[in-house]
């Protein structure tokens, strides 16, 4: 029996990003949109197998640029396939796929690290930094657990503001 291992407040979090590794190909949203592309494919010939439209659809989400006509005109360089309007509608839904996965993910890694924003972190003064952007005297004006983000914004009375990673708030 492995000993439980617990966090500390301490601890630096380590939040998952979306790769290639931790794809769920079970995925409701990846899976209706792999069969419309299969069924799109297979009408002019098509893959042998289900996991070659599965790798372009893949592909597809760690693109730069996710509308559905830039995709179209990837797979065109990239795959060599002649791409129609019944494609790009097709691969509109990717920006959705990867959102979804991304969800999943974050949902998973709350779960297996017992994380949970306390509910009275809300109307508290913090520092935080999201990418390039820093924010100082900053107040917690929402809580999003489902993604463990908070809102900040230097109005404390304001409903909103500013999406940040909970991870990258420093209270004051």
């Amino acid at each position: 029996m492995s000993e439980q291992t617990y966090m500390k407040l301490q601890d630096k979090v380590n939040r998952p990003k979306l790769s290639r590794e931790n794809i769920n190909r079970e995925n409701k949203q990846f899976k209706r949109v792999v069969d419309q592309y299969e069924q799109w494919c297979t009408s002019g010939g098509g893959y042998e197998t289900r996991e070659t439209y599965e790798e372009d659809i893949i592909d597809c989400l760690f693109e730069s640029d996710t509308d559905g006509f830039a995709l179209a005109q990837y797979l065109s360089e990239c795959k060599y396939i002649e791409p129609d309007s019944e494609l790009v509608y097709i691969l509109d839904d990717v920006s959705i796929i990867k959102d979804s996965l991304s969800k999943e993910i974050i949902g998973k890694w709350l779960k297996e690290n017992f994380l949970e924003i306390p509910s009275d972190v809300i109307g508290k003064k913090v520092n935080a930094k999201h990418r390039y952007n820093k924010y100082e005297n900053h107040y917690i004006t929402g809580i999003k657990p489902e993604t463990y983000e908070v809102t900040v914004s230097d109005d404390i009375n304001k409903k909103g503001g500013w999406v940040i990673r909970y991870e990258d708030v420093t209270f004051l």
